[in-house]
């Protein structure tokens, strides 16, 4: 009787087959062949427009943010060290374009207090509303990090290289990050409708 064997891909290697087709591609366009560029364009334009969108809100200001992203980047690219993924560098800049977004926002509107919330949606029909207002309410170090882990589906290492944060420092960031999203939920009655 013969057993067959199940043949299941390696994760690392298809991780590095990735990093080696950014990689390369990254080389063809610093060797003069510019027009390669837009391979990492259309390969990462959706996951950094959704991470705009999920952070500012606004489809318009993702669409913008998204092309100054990759802009920056392509302005930048003789910078790039090949000892790093090119997502999650990309991701860096994005987000640091986000936060500098949001912090100009908070100069000319009030942040919304958690009792406006309670007092507004006390009910809301739907509770992602209520979860997405809370995420809202996170400070940024916090919402980064939990848009990277859940919604971006990153690894804990990937993370602290996108952020360049140590591995600790990340585990912590989220997990405060979910004190505070219970503390919260807790105060809108969220759990117990």
């Amino acid at each position: 009787m013969e057993i067959k064997q199940k043949i299941v891909p390696d994760r690392d290697q298809e991780e590095k087959t990735l990093l080696d087709e950014d990689h390369q591609i990254i080389r063809l366009v610093l060797n003069g062949e510019t027009n390669q560029y837009r391979k990492l364009v259309e390969k990462y334009q959706n996951p950094v427009f959704n991470l705009f969108l999920r952070m500012l809100k606004n489809e318009g200001q993702a669409k913008e943010y998204t092309q100054q992203t990759f802009v920056k980047a392509y302005e930048a690219l003789n910078k790039f060290r090949f000892e790093h993924r090119f997502f999650s560098w990309i991701y860096r800049i994005a987000i640091n374009l986000a936060l500098s977004s949001l912090k100009q926002q908070r100069k000319y509107a009030g942040m919304q207090s958690m009792n406006e919330v309670v007092v507004t949606e006390k009910y809301p029909d739907d509770k992602n509303e209520v979860l997405r207002k809370v995420l809202n309410m996170l400070n940024e170090k916090q919402r980064v990090v939990i848009d990277l882990k859940y919604f971006s589906g990153l690894s804990y290492k990937e993370i602290a290289e996108t952020l360049q944060l140590p591995e600790k420092r990340v585990k912590s960031r989220l997990y405060d990050a979910r004190v505070r999203i219970k503390e919260l939920l807790e105060k809108a009655d969220y759990f117990n409708r």
